[in-house]
Parts: C-alpha cells; structure tokens; sequence
C-alpha cells in the first residue's frame, strides 16, 4: 500500500507540476485548456489498462521515464535561450507556416514526452492495484494525490522555484524504484534549472526583474527595472518624476538620442491618463497597481488616500523594496494583497477615481488565433461593480494593452456599455504603445477630452456587435479565427481523441460495458465539477495556483470522506445516493455568486464550495460503492480516469454554454452512469457489504 501512496503522490505532483511549468515556459500550451491534464491522464489511464500485459522489463521503463524527462526538461529549462516563449499559433504573420511549424514541433516532443512518463507511472500504479482490496488500496491513492496536490501548494506558497520541483519528483520516484539512476538524473537537472535561471515563482507567475541602465539621464535616478510575467513584458518599476524633473528629461530627450528614455516615457505619460481625465482625485482606487507607478504618480500629485489591490505577493514585495519611490511605504497608501475582482466584491468605500491599470500585460492574445481563457476581472459584472464603486463626481479609468484593431478591446468595449446601462465609454487607442484607453462612471460631466496630453490618443470607433465578456462568459481573448478554431480542434484530436480511441480498442478483459461505462461517465462528470469549482473559486479569491491547488485538495479530501463512508459501511443504496446527487445539483444551478455581498469573504468562499463539493461527494460515494464490488478494479479505475481525461476535453463545451451550464452537461453526465447501473442488472444498487 506504501507503494500506492508514492506512486500517487508523484501522479498527481508530476500533473501539476508540467501543468505549471510547460503553461509558463512554451505559452502556446495555455492555447489549450486542460491539455496537460488530459494528456497526462490518457497516458496514465492506457498504463493501468496495460498493467498486467507482458512487456518491457522495469529496468527499461526506468529508462523510458528518465529520457523523456530528458526530452520534456531540456526545453524548459532553457526555453528562453531556445526562444520557446515567442513560439505562436497565431495565422496572419509574415512567417506564418514556419512559425506554426515551429510550436507544432515543441507541442509534439512536449505531449509525446508526457505520454511516456505518465504512461509508465500508470502501469507502475496499475500493477499495486492488482489484486488489492479496491477500497483499500483507493483510499491510499486518495491520500498519496492529497499529499502531492497539498506539496505542490505549499510550494506555491513559498515561491520555491522549479530545481526545487524536481528535486521533490526524483526523491519520490527514488522511494519506489531505489535504482542510482533516478537521484543522478535528478541532481543534474536541478543543478541545470538552478544555474538557468533567476526568476521569482510567485503563486501567481514567473517574474523576472531586469535593470534598466538610463545613466546617460541626469533626471532618471537609479534603481529603475523593468518586470516581466511568465517570460514577457508586463511593466516597469520607474522612478515616477515631479514636474520640474519632467520638463529637464523633455528637454534631455531634445538634445540626445537616448533609446532607453524614449521607450520609458511614453508608459511614463500614460501613467498620468486617469488623473487628467478628472479634476477630482482626492480618492482613487487603483486596481492592479503591480510595482506601484500609478501609486508614487498619485502621491507626486497630491492624492489624499490611495487604496492599491494587486493580486501577486513578490509584485508587492518589489514595490515596497525596489522601485525607486518607495509608494507602498507612504502612509496615505493602503495596499491590498488580493484578487481585484474579489476586492469590488466586498469593499464599500467610494472613490474619485478608480483605475483599472494594466493588469493583463496582454502578449496573452499574441500566443494563438483561438484562446480561451478566463479572465474575470473584466466582465460586466466586474465593471459594474467599479461604477458602483464611485462617488457622485467619480469616473472609471481603463487601460488595456490592445489596440485598435484587437477584438479584446471590442469587448471591453461592449462590456463597459453594458455595464453602464447601455451608455458607452469614451475610448481610444494608441497604436505606439498597442494600447486602448477608456473613461466612463457618474462623473463624466466633469470629463474635458482637451486634458488628455502628452500620449497620442486616437478616439476609438468599435467595428461592431462582439459579445460581452460575463461571469457566466470570462472570455476575454475568445476570437473565432477559423482557421485557429481548426488548428486547436485538431491539436486536441491528435493528442487526446485519437490515445483515447486507441485505447478503448485496446480496452481491459473481463470488465462488463456497464460497468466500463459507469466508471467513464463519473469520472467525466467528475472532471466538470472539478473545473466548475476551480471556476467559482477563481472567481471568488483569483486565479492563482494556490486557489487551484485548495480546490484540487478539497475535492480529493471529500472523494477521500465518501470513500471511507462507504467503507465502513454507512453509505445508502445506491438508487438514493443518485437522488441525493440530483437534489445537490440542482441547488448549485438554482445558488448563484452575488456580484457584492455584505458577508465576508470567509463565508461566502465556505458556502460555494460546499455547494460546489457536495456533488462531488455523492458522485464519490457513488463511484467507491460501485468500485468496491468489481472484479476488475485497474480496469475500472483506468477507465475512471479516461473518463477524467474527456471531461477535460468536454469542458471546452462552456465557450457555447457559458460556464454554469456545465452543471446541466454534468447532470446529464451522470445520469448516463445511472442507466449503466441499472443496466448493471442491479449489481450496485445496495451498498458495499
């Protein structure tokens, strides 16, 4: 059972950590939502079909595992030396075909790599099911995931960069296989990771923190930095000038060729947007304050109190340590460490001016012609919550790092003038910086275009209808290019429908259909509520990896709690463990997160996760009862996690449904698992005895 436990633990460590990892490292894998989830349990799942099969000898698998860790690693490690960050899948460049060629080729050593290594652990976990006790030895499996999702957090938690990762990888595989090879290649590994890199990994992103070198400036002090998110440009830490040292670099900038000042001052001049756009600031509220030059530009100007939100804890730290103003240390300044979306939620102050500074550096959108990714920060629920925020003179002010002819900017757009009632914003753009810039909220009266100066602003015109970005729709960079739409499509054919096809042809011996397809559909069903919950968490606390690492552990504790429930005997038939499971699915369709709430964040976070979770555990309970009685335990637990491996791709249904419409796919989902067990002939329909 040990043997279970670590082999677990490093299933579910090694999925997060390549989850984490290659999504950072090669971005056009965060093209493809759940890839690497899906991938890497498909390749497990035809593993521990294959348990028992004659094949290779264990000392060949050990080194199957270790030269695709080889071929998985090197690219990671070096991905910024190899130029893996620019790869795209974007149709429409000038080398469009080699480009695309190019992120193909990384995408299929990435997942061919992982089909290696997840097919292996697979096997190994597969062989230790056999002929174990299947509660038993599932209940050691929950623990040993629980363990590694709870590492992988921790992790998280102290920014423990990547060595570190494999380090507690190759030390877990050593338990199971005590063979010299596997601490070797290790040590070599981290010792490449540590000497490769000098980032910060915070719960949110990569950071990397470059100086920047103006000593040909007699204005710009030392100690300025430019600060990059997940290997691109996101802003800079700059010492942000008083007007008398503002007109000295202008003047500067007249008599020298001074590159580093040019690219410098036009993020400089935007900075100083939101504070022209209204003569009343007495108040403000920036969202997204990063490394804090909105802030030290409010303090320069004479702001009485500024209220900073910014999600990343290093960002934050850096504010405070290393920008040259110092703005998080000043007493007028109150910053808060969370989610912006989670701060509209629940604060009742009012403000002058609240800004949404740039939160998003943007270069998301340049990684694929097809993406979907959430993002609620910008939803128009969001934005309603910022107007509602301001004071009777006060305006909102959004930047956003897209341009003119961005379909994000459309949508912010189109989400703004929903949100406002149907009055849309002043916007423009400007195609230098590749930024828009809108101004909306109560106070409009107050707004004079004419004080808008020092950035060339072009008034934007939108193209058209383009859909709004909701809480039921986050998604923001969702454009249908049709042929990134048929790209992504076949990218998930490949890697994931075909495995999976192959593998249901190859299929287990001995298992029933019903009982086959019992164990897929709650297993895919389980997937959904898995995805459903890190959503609404998302949405309520941000989209960081330790809130998915929370959600992760908290739907394995109650799998876990269903599975000793059922153990022990107390669970109830099976017929009314399904209606119990309907009647909690209903109550997640009929309880939606409120858009504000006077409760606090703890109770409402509470409650939603155990509206959320409640499914999953009489979704557990179902699968342990039905678990407990097979014969075949690899075979049904491999067809569970097949099952997993396809909700992952049946998630991508939300992008027609809207996110809370998974819950009726789920319903129908497990309702095909009910009509496999009656199909069953009654074989699960009481408890396990």
């Amino acid at each position: 059972m040990k043997r279970i436990f670590w082999l677990s633990f490093l299933l579910l460590f090694s999925e997060i950590l390549a989850l984490r990892w290659l999504g950072i490292e090669i971005p056009v894998v965060r093209s493809f939502p759940n890839l690497v989830i899906m991938v890497c349990l498909v390749a497990a799942s035809a593993g521990m079909s294959k348990a028992t099969a004659k094949s290779i000898s264990p000392k060949a698998s050990l080194a199957i595992v270790c030269g695709a860790c080889v071929c998985l690693l090197t690219p990671l490690i070096f991905s910024v030396q190899l130029g893996l960050p620019t790869l795209s899948l974007k149709f429409g460049g000038a080398d469009e075909a080699s480009a695309i060629s190019r992120a193909l080729g990384v995408l299929v050593v990435s997942v061919s790599s992982l089909y290696a290594i997840f097919y292996v652990i697979g096997k190994w976990l597969g062989k230790e099911f056999e002929g174990a006790p299947p509660l038993a030895a599932y209940s050691y499996n929950l623990l040993g995931s629980i363990a590694g999702t709870l590492a992988f957090a921790v992790i998280s938690w102290l920014g423990l960069p990547p060595p570190v990762w494999l380090i507690i990888a190759g030390a877990v595989t050593t338990l199971v296989y005590t063979k010299p090879l596997v601490p070797v290649l290790t040590g070599i590994l981290a010792a490449l990771a540590f000497t490769a890199t000098h980032s910060y990994w915070s719960p949110y992103s990569k950071l990397d923190v470059l100086p920047i070198d103006a000593s040909g400036s007699h204005v710009l002090g030392p100690n300025n930095y430019i600060l990059n998110s997940n290997n691109d440009y996101f802003h800079m830490g700059m010492q942000v000038m008083n007007p008398e040292q503002e007109e000295r670099w202008k003047e500067e900038l007249k008599t020298r060729e001074q590159k580093t000042d040019k690219k410098l001052w036009s993020p400089f001049a935007w900075v100083k947007l939101p504070f022209m756009a209204t003569p009343y600031h007495d108040r403000v509220l920036v969202l997204g304050c990063g490394s804090g030059n909105d802030v030290a530009y409010a303090l320069a100007n004479g702001v009485k109190h500024i209220t900073g939100v910014e999600i990343d804890p290093i960002i934050c730290k850096l504010g405070r340590e290393r920008h040259p103003n110092k703005p998080y240390v000043d007493p007028r300044v109150e910053l808060h460490n969370e989610d912006a979306r989670t701060f509209l939620r629940y604060s009742k102050d009012k403000f002058d001016l609240v800004e949404f500074a740039f939160l998003d550096p943007g270069s998301t959108i340049n990684s694929a012609s097809f993406l979907r990714v959430d993002n609620y920060v910008y939803t128009v629920e969001s934005i309603r919550a910022a107007i509602k925020m301001c004071n009777e003179n006060g305006i909102v002010a959004m930047s956003f790092a897209t341009g003119a002819d961005s379909p994000v900017t459309a949508r912010l757009y189109q989400s703004i003038t929903e949100a406002n009632g149907g009055v849309p914003p002043v916007g423009y753009t400007n195609s230098e910086m590749y930024s828009c810039f809108f101004v909306f909220g109560p106070g409009m009266k107050n707004f004079n275009a004419a004080n808008l100066k020092g950035v060339d602003l072009v008034p934007y015109k939108p193209p058209g209808d383009i859909r709004a970005c909701t809480d039921q729709w986050p998604f923001l960079y969702l454009a249908y290019d049709p042929s990134g739409i048929w790209l992504y499509i076949a990218v998930l054919v490949v890697a994931v429908v075909l495995p999976a096809l192959l593998l249901l042809r190859g299929g287990g011996t001995g298992i029933s259909g019903a009982e086959w397809a019992n164990m897929f559909f709650l297993g895919q069903a389980f997937m959904l509520m898995e995805t459903k919950s890190i959503t609404h968490l998302s949405l309520l606390l941000g989209a960081t990896w330790i809130v998915s690492s929370a959600v992760i552990l908290t739907v394995l504790l109650f799998a876990y709690t269903a599975n000793l429930i059922v153990s022990k005997k107390l669970a109830p038939p099976v017929h009314v463990l399904y209606a119990c499971l309907a009647v909690s699915l209903l109550v997640q369709v009929l309880v939606q997160i409120p858009e504000s709430s006077t409760m606090s964040s703890s109770v409402i976070t509470a409650i939603y996760c155990f509206i959320d979770c409640f499914p999953i555990l009489f979704g557990s309970m179902i699968f342990s009862t039905c678990f407990g009685k097979t014969k075949f335990s690899t075979q049904a637990l491999s067809a569970n996690l097949l099952g997993v491996s396809i909700g992952g791709l049946t998630e991508n249904l939300c992008i027609v449904t809207g996110t809370s419409n998974l819950t009726y796919i789920a319903i129908l989902l497990y309702g095909m698992s009910y009509i496999a067990v009656l199909r069953g002939k009654g074989k699960w329909t009481s408890s396990v005895h």
